[in-house]
């Protein structure tokens, strides 16, 4: 039996995404109790910047709330970064 020693190289970001905790909208809203599964959804959904209906100022868009950069899709399930969700409720303004 012969054994290869295999070097495989990524890079620093790839390596910090690999090394991110991922967690689920149940786990996430576990895990931050003044959270519920319902308002994290809405969180996701206003995440993105979205189509306005109809505007009176002429604005075509609806802006996202910034949490964007936090949220990944696989498949069905949305995986969100309890780091980068932390950081994000930091952000927010106490106003």
């Amino acid at each position: 039996m012969i054994e290869e020693k295999v070097e495989v190289k990524i890079s620093k970001q790839d390596y910090e995404s690999f090394m991110k905790s991922w967690l689920t909208v149940y786990q996430l809203s576990q895990k931050f109790p003044a959270f519920s599964e319902n308002s994290i959804r809405a969180l996701i959904y206003a995440s993105k910047p979205r189509l306005r209906a109809k505007s009176k100022n002429g604005e075509e868009y609806v802006p996202g709330n910034g949490l964007a950069h936090a949220i990944r899709k696989v498949g069905r399930r949305v995986l969100i970064d309890e780091c980068a969700f932390a950081e994000w409720i930091n952000s927010q303004s106490a106003s």
